[in-house]
């Protein structure tokens, strides 16, 4: 595809908005996508490489996932109360942000609490030597973080359907990490529509996702 314009500033949630379903190409959505799963023409954009990654993490360091609902809002006042069992999303769009970050950061227990048990991924899991189904989803979120840097999110849909389903249409950067010594690899744009679906205590949980599906 032909490169992009800039990102725009990330709009506010908007339940009336609509969404732009243009190119659907896998499901299984974001953890596909980065842990290998994804389909070959998802939709992305390659840059020329940077710099190689940043400084340690401090006790004012911008979320992940950009700061909501204050743009640049710290990590630690933003998604670590949900990561850390503090609090929980109480919208899909939140939730949506704090899965990024989680992803970002590493935080897979908290990727898999917040995944529906209907997830392809996250049903299939691993069969145990006793034949029960373990998920793999933890280790396998905290083995790409190592690996992957993932950053500039930028929400660009946000549906309802019904009281029990959502919709949030994404966008985010990440780039390959090098090895030690090395830069990074070309920066990867990609895209994203989540579905969202309550689960029985009533809260949301993501449910699946489809690359390359909005623009």
């Amino acid at each position: 595809d032909p490169p992009r314009a800039a990102p725009r500033a990330c709009p506010a949630p908007a339940s009336n908005r609509d969404l732009i379903v243009v190119h659907g190409k896998k499901k299984g959505g974001f953890a596909a996508e980065m842990m290998g799963g994804g389909d070959e023409n998802a939709a992305t954009t390659k840059k020329a490489a940077g710099a190689s990654k940043g400084t340690a993490p401090h006790a004012d360091e911008v979320c992940p996932c950009g700061g909501y609902p204050t743009p640049g809002l710290p990590y630690a006042r933003c998604c670590k109360p949900y990561h850390k069992g503090d609090a929980y999303p109480g919208d899909c769009v939140t939730l949506m942000r704090s899965r990024f970050s989680g992803y970002a950061k590493g935080e897979g227990e908290y990727i898999v609490k917040t995944t529906h048990p209907e997830n392809p991924i996250f049903k299939d899991g691993s069969k145990a030597e006793s034949g029960k189904v373990v998920s793999s989803l933890a280790d396998d979120v905290k083995m790409t973080c190592k690996k992957v840097r993932f950053y500039g999110l930028e929400i660009v849909q946000d549906k309802g359907k019904g009281e029990d389903e959502h919709y949030v249409g994404f966008k985010y950067k990440c780039r390959v990490v090098g090895q030690k010594g090395f830069k990074e690899l070309a920066e990867e744009s990609h895209s994203e529509l989540s579905s969202f679906r309550r689960g029985d205590d009533g809260r949301w949980l993501f449910l699946d996702g489809v690359t390359g599906a909005v623009e």
